[in-house]
């Protein structure tokens, strides 16, 4: 079902057998209970993005999400983070002209940046296309601009200001795992649920997760490319238990 929110998925007894109650709300408000054998946990992670906690986060022209560039042309643009988001979407602003930094905490990089985008990000740092700072975190956002600071910075030193007009805080993101531990599926220090890796169930019998949801806070794990695969392994598990029946 569609504009249709998962509040709360709760195991039931039926009898012999073990049922889900998935209970949702509709965009119009209407709440309703389904009951389900089998349920599958395919969430994403996009809905709750990493933040920084920093001054200045909530401004109007800060952005947890990327859309288009063209917004932006000639315009000073600041993105943080150093995965496939913020590399993608400096490409992109580059290309439909907007004035790019790149800020990332780490020396480089991230290792799990595709291995196609790699390329051409590293090739517009190194010809001064876009800029980057890295080992470098974001300190307070004004109106304005970014204050930053390097860990190469002596000590007592003043944060640099990087004017901007647009920031995008590309940090990542992770699946709800609150909704995901309240249906009784064990977290480990990653918040990563505990599944078999062949078949994608939780440690709850029944309940099964696909996709980025898998990945705990290491979402870089997953992606399109591998993610898609995990569905259909899924469907010949139920499909044979169903068999069996």
């Amino acid at each position: 079902m569609l504009d249709e929110k998962a509040l709360a998925i709760t195991p039931e007894d039926e009898g012999t057998e073990r049922v889900f109650a998935v209970e949702t709300r509709t965009g119009h408000g209407v709440r309703r209970v389904r009951h389900a054998r089998h349920v599958v946990l395919a969430i994403g992670y996009y809905d709750h993005p990493n933040r920084l906690d920093v001054p200045g986060e909530d401004l109007p022209f800060v952005h947890h999400y990327y859309g288009e560039p063209h917004p932006h042309y000639r315009q000073r643009v600041i993105i943080v983070g150093g995965g496939n988001s913020a590399a993608e979407s400096a490409l992109e602003m580059c290309r439909a002209g907007a004035h790019v930094t790149l800020v990332h905490r780490g020396p480089e990089l991230k290792s799990t940046v595709k291995y196609w985008v790699r390329p051409d990000i590293e090739n517009r740092i190194k010809e001064g296309s876009i800029a980057a700072r890295f080992n470098t975190v974001v300190t307070e956002i004004r109106p304005t601009a970014v204050l930053v600071h390097s860990a190469g910075s002596p000590a007592g030193a003043t944060d640099v200001e990087l004017p901007c007009d647009a920031v995008y805080l590309l940090t990542g993101y992770r699946a709800d795992s609150a909704f995901i531990q309240q249906a009784g599926v064990r977290l480990d220090e990653r918040d990563a649920p505990a599944h078999d890796p062949e078949t994608f169930e939780t440690d709850v019998p029944g309940l099964f997760v696909a996709g980025g949801a898998i990945a705990g806070a290491d979402t870089g794990t997953v992606f399109i490319e591998n993610g898609r695969f995990h569905g259909e392994k899924i469907v010949q598990v139920i499909a044979s238990r169903l068999a069996r029946r």
